[in-house]
């Protein structure tokens, strides 16, 4: 079999990283840098701190602090049309996965024409923009090492995602201490959300050895460390145990991709605004049910990963239904609600079920199935 390798981005990690980036900023060359956050990040700190090593040396500053979450086009492209006229020559983003993608969607504006949403896809060809150091300050979305931003069309009311060399970042800094003050929600939120990814990408259509082996650690990491993080914030070594493990997911899907559980996550997002890994998190048992019909192997390696008990002969439904059991369990430690409990009719959940076969992710599902499936699967996850 032959296989393509991702190239990852470079990463320092440790605690007190994030101390260093005005001194990796100021040794690549740069000078005047675009500093992406949401105002959040702002009220508690964070933001002035990356701001102030930058400063400390010798990089000049232009401020966007707009950054909303599920980033609508028309705020990235704002936040392009700003980046363009100061005529900065680096991207820092600090925050969470919206922070990263408005980031990315601003530099594949740099040098190409708005509007974003004509670059949904992959695009291979796109003019380059310039140098991104990333900054974390979840436990979840791994953008800091995927090549792709997700983005809200609103002329359609749906999420789309630009995949290209030019969504890369140059360097990420993954500081485990940003994430202390997390609240044990955001916690829960983005740490399911990890799991999704490592769960996704070993049954995803270009799983191979690589993505395998870093979802396998992913999930592992999770299971033991998320109930820590979201009951004891302060555990620096569930901190830094899940932030590894994010990004060790976020590799591994920019390897071996995600599909269905990310299609539903993107279509509840897209039309009910609930947060990205809650609508991943609700889909997921559901998902890796339907998955063991043909992924049974993999999803057996996910059982183990849970500490999920299978008996040696296990069928496939089996297999899936244990899957589906310890997932819904870890899930539901941690807080997360269903999507009767968010407030949503049935009605209308079933609704989104056709746009869920709409989603880019869903060409990338282990078999082929019907909007009337999915439909069943939302159903079922509805009030579990």
């Amino acid at each position: 079999m032959i296989t393509s390798y991702e190239i990852f981005v470079p990463i320092l990690m440790g605690s007190g990283a994030a101390l260093r980036t005005g001194l990796k900023v100021k040794q690549m060359g740069l000078k005047k840098v675009l500093l992406v956050y949401d105002k959040g990040l702002k009220d508690v700190g964070i933001a002035d701190t990356i701001a102030e090593s930058l400063k400390n040396a010798g990089i000049e500053i232009v401020v966007y602090d707009k950054v909303l979450p599920d980033p609508p086009d028309t705020m990235v492209e704002e936040g392009a049309v700003m980046a363009r006229s100061e005529k900065i020559d680096g991207i820092v983003a600090v925050g969470g996965g919206s922070s990263m993608d408005t980031a990315k969607g601003i530099n594949v504006l740099m040098n190409n024409e708005p509007p974003i949403m004509q670059y949904f896809g992959v695009q291979k060809n796109l003019k380059p923009g310039v140098p991104m150091v990333f900054i974390p300050t979840t436990s979840g979305t791994g953008s800091e090492v995927t090549n792709m931003c997700v983005i809200s069309c609103t002329s359609r009311g749906n999420k789309d995602s630009v995949v290209s060399p030019v969504c890369v970042a140059t360097l990420a800094i993954v500081d485990p201490d940003l994430t202390m003050g997390l609240p044990p929600k955001m916690t829960a939120t983005t740490g399911v959300d990890a799991l999704a990814h490592a769960v996704e990408s070993i049954t995803g259509a270009q799983a191979n050895p690589l993505s395998d082996a870093l979802a396998r650690d992913a999930i592992r990491t999770i299971a033991k460390y998320l109930p820590v993080a979201c009951h004891d914030g302060s555990n620096i070594e569930a901190r830094e145990q899940m932030i590894l493990a994010s990004t060790f997911a976020g590799m591994a899907f920019t390897n071996g991709l995600v599909h269905l559980g990310h299609s539903i996550g993107h279509t509840l997002g897209a039309k009910f605004h609930i947060p990205h890994g809650i609508g991943c998190a609700i889909a997921l048992p559901e998902v890796i049910e339907y998955t063991s019909r043909t992924e049974y192997k993999k999803v057996r390696m996910i059982c183990e990963c849970l500490g999920a008990d299978v008996k040696e002969d296990a069928s496939p439904e089996e297999i899936g239904a244990e899957a589906k059991k310890a997932l819904r369990a870890l899930i539901k430690s941690v807080g997360i609600p269903n999507l009767k409990e968010l407030g949503i009719s049935l009605e209308d959940v079933l609704k989104v079920a056709p746009l869920v076969t709409q989603d880019t992710g869903f060409a990338l599902v282990p078999y082929r199935i019907t909007a009337a499936r999915v439909a069943e699967m939302l159903k079922s996850a509805y009030d579990a």
